[in-house]
């Protein structure tokens, strides 16, 4: 996915997410160790997003973005941020909703500058490994 605008990237997401399979995975990674990323599950969706564990001390989160992940309904890391969406399939809001979620997450929390910085991963996690993810 190349994006050049915030908004562009959510669409682009938002698009994929309807059509996951059972434990497809999408990673949104960014420099400094920021990521956002999702599992399929059976009738549900896994969200993570990286705590101040696995963040380098120049890039950790203070206490005013910790408040604003739980604001954004991330709960508190065990290790790591979790939401989870108990809806499946997602019609388009939804999945318009867990794209902002995901890619709003990384702009304004863990302030990744530009869109362009962002990679996106996908793969299937089961133990063949095939997924239908462009």
């Amino acid at each position: 996915m190349n994006a050049s605008s915030w908004e562009e990237l959510t669409s682009q997401l938002a698009v994929r997410l309807p059509l996951l399979e059972f434990n497809d995975v999408i990673q949104l990674t960014a420099p400094g160790n920021r990521w956002t990323e999702l599992m399929q599950l059976e009738d549900s969706l896994a969200l993570d997003a990286v705590s101040n564990e696995f963040l380098p001390p120049d890039g950790q989160l203070d206490a005013a973005q910790e408040q604003e992940m739980r604001n954004r309904g991330w709960q508190s890391p065990l290790p790591l941020w979790t939401h989870q969406v108990d809806k499946w399939p997602l019609n388009s809001r939804d999945a318009a909703r867990v794209a902002d979620l995901m890619v709003s997450t990384l702009r304004d929390v863990y302030r990744v500058a530009d869109p362009s910085d962002i990679e996106v991963t996908s793969f299937n996690a089961s133990p063949q490994g095939t997924s239908s993810l462009p």
